[in-house]
């Protein structure tokens, strides 16, 4: 399998789901912005999109959607330029992204999640009712010598997911190894 199908083909796997979730709900919010109250420092990383805000009684319930459906392939190896990329099974709304870096600033990923999570709320919904973006990111933590972080890629194409391979690749980092880690035995 080629890069660009199992990206498509993982999303497309979340996104059925998610569908079908959705079905039959009439009261409630899909892909509702709310601002955690944690101890980050910095917004982006307070951010967090529920999969629905439901309206039960007069009461707003949040419910999250948890797919338990991935592709299994064998790991994949390729290079991007002079970066080398693991990629192996994940979930679209729990990818982990681990890499090693001598820098710890992380402008650039917070400049793409902005981009893709839409905290201003401006994209608009498609024909099956999604934005296209993604629910939350968390901030990237050292552990082993190695930065880590992961990604809810919610509703977004795939054109998120190879936008952030690229980010990896203009910081000038080496090696990225993508999966669901923590989720994937």
């Amino acid at each position: 399998m080629e890069i660009e199908e199992i990206l498509y083909r993982q999303r497309e796997l979340y996104l059925n789901d998610l569908l079908e979730f959705y079905k039959g709900k009439t009261s409630g919010v899909r892909e509702v912005m709310i601002q955690l109250n944690n101890n980050q420092s910095v917004q982006i990383f307070k951010l967090w999109r529920l999969d629905f805000l439901d309206q039960i009684n007069g009461e707003f319930k949040p419910v999250e959607f948890n797919s338990d459906k991935y592709l299994n392939f064998e790991a994949i190896e390729f290079d991007f330029g002079e970066m080398t990329v693991e990629l192996n099974p994940f979930y679209w709304n729990g990818c982990e992204f681990i890499f090693e870096s001598n820098s710890s600033n992380y402008d650039w990923l917070i400049k793409w999640a902005k981009k893709w999570i839409d905290e201003l709320d401006s994209k608009q919904e498609d024909l099956n009712g999604l934005t296209g973006i993604i629910h939350s990111i968390t901030k990237p933590e050292l552990i082993d010598n190695s930065f880590s972080f992961s990604v809810d890629f919610g509703s977004a194409d795939t054109e998120a997911f190879q936008e952030l391979i690229n980010e990896f690749y203009i910081q000038n980092i080496k090696s990225v190894r993508i999966g669901s880690f923590s989720m994937i035995d």
